[in-house]
């Protein structure tokens, strides 16, 4: 059964010497950064979980690995490691784990020996290395800025524009589902689907995708691929290059600016966006916005998520260090989507708006946004009545956000 996300929002800021504010622990909520932990860097790129629940976090000084409770640093100072911006991390079957980098290419790491493969030792086709995937063989699939890398830790095998006819060599993501079909994401090339070492590329032009840059591929249990992109959303391919889409226009995510996309094992779509924070799509169908003026997220701008068997949520940011957010499903009382009704939806500007089935016991903050999360315009508290004026507004598209102290729901609001 997929479980219920709740998320606890009870903000305990400590207070710097400076009069600001840090978050360095909420009720569920956990972050990590230069100051107050030895993490490397503040700019998470990227994030994997070993079979121990150890985890790898990939920064710009160097990779960490972190057990929840003691930290390991490795850098160019002290390890094989002879570069410290780390892109792509993946752990193979035997807990191996593999490193990308933007200028020294491959790392291995066995626990006890390090290796390197570059564009001077191997066929590797670039040193900037943009993703890792390990098959169902513990073959290795890589995406570089120059083309796609095969690797069975003897042979190589690559394609390019110039020998497999790519319509770009910027690899970003791969996707691999049970039956050994890959999914490939590009800038600029559309995807990439890969059956038997066949290529076809689907584009806006031959296959009207939404999209021809892809920042990540994830397979569902259905082995299904969904695709997240630059600046259309996120999509899938329903059947025979038939796509849908899920963006500003026709569902609750807040941007279509996306820049890394998970999904976790109860099959919740885990989602970073640009300036947004992190949109959580909840058991198929609700959606989740965090950010910075709604929950502890130190920073809008997401590099990396991930999310695991233990509903724990991690996320790496640009410049706001890790996250660790803890989902339990008996997390106290929440607001229940199913039983809210608000209507009428469109409003008429200046006409009351109705909420019905808010817990009247919560301490319930009721706020709009424009599409970007921009300009909260605070409306209400509870109110016995549950209906409350609107003020006049812009005609247009706006976000309903319903905060209570445990939960959070946001709805598409149209005002004529």
């Amino acid at each position: 059964m997929t479980k219920t996300w709740k998320t606890l929002f009870v903000l305990l800021p400590l207070v710097l010497a400076n009069g600001s504010f840090f978050f360095a622990q909420s009720a569920g909520w956990t972050i990590y950064n230069e100051a107050n932990s030895p993490l490397p860097s503040n700019a998470v790129h990227c994030i994997a979980e070993d079979r121990q629940h150890i985890l790898w976090i990939g920064t710009d000084n160097g990779l960490a690995r972190f057990d929840g409770v003691s930290w390991q640093i490795f850098n160019s100072s002290n390890s094989g490691l002879t570069e410290n911006y780390i892109r792509a991390i993946a752990i193979d079957t035997n807990n191996v784990v593999w490193i990308g980098t933007t200028m020294h290419g491959l790392f291995k790491y066995d626990g006890t020996s390090w290796f390197n493969y570059n564009t001077t030792n191997s066929s590797i086709p670039d040193n900037f290395i943009r993703t890792i995937q390990i098959d169902q063989n513990n073959n290795k699939w890589i995406g570089t800025v120059e083309g796609l890398a095969y690797f069975d830790e003897v042979n190589w095998t690559i394609w390019t524009m110039a020998n497999a006819g790519l319509i770009t060599n910027n690899i970003t993501s791969i996707g691999i589902d049970s039956q050994n079909t890959k999914y490939i994401g590009t800038i600029n090339g559309g995807v990439i689907y890969m059956t038997n070492n066949q290529i076809n590329s689907y584009t806006i032009s031959n296959a009207n995708i939404p999209d021809n840059s892809i920042i990540s591929v994830q397979i569902d249990a259905t082995q299904k691929p969904w695709f997240a992109s630059a600046a259309q959303g996120l999509f899938t391919d329903t059947g025979n290059q038939t796509w849908l889409s899920f963006n500003t226009s026709n569902s609750d995510i807040p941007t279509n600016s996306l820049t890394c996309f998970s999904i976790d094992p109860n099959q919740n779509f885990l989602i970073g966006t640009l300036q947004n924070g992190i949109v959580l799509r909840l058991n198929n169908s609700n959606w989740l916005n965090l950010n910075t003026s709604n929950s502890p997220m130190p920073d809008n701008h997401v590099f990396s998520i991930l999310g695991n068997d233990q509903n724990t949520l991690w996320v790496g940011t640009e410049i706001g260090g890790l996250v660790r957010l803890n989902l339990e499903e008996n997390q106290l009382n929440e607001i229940n989507d199913n039983s809210l009704i608000i209507y009428p939806n469109p409003v008429s500007n200046g006409f009351p708006l109705h909420i019905n089935g808010l817990n009247e016991n919560l301490n319930t903050r009721v706020y709009l946004t424009d599409l970007d999360g921009k300009y909260p315009i605070e409306l209400f508290e509870t109110s016995p009545t549950g209906s409350y004026p609107f003020p006049k507004l812009s005609s247009g598209i706006y976000f309903l956000h319903i905060h209570s102290t445990f939960s959070s729901i946001q709805k598409k609001i149209f005002i004529e």
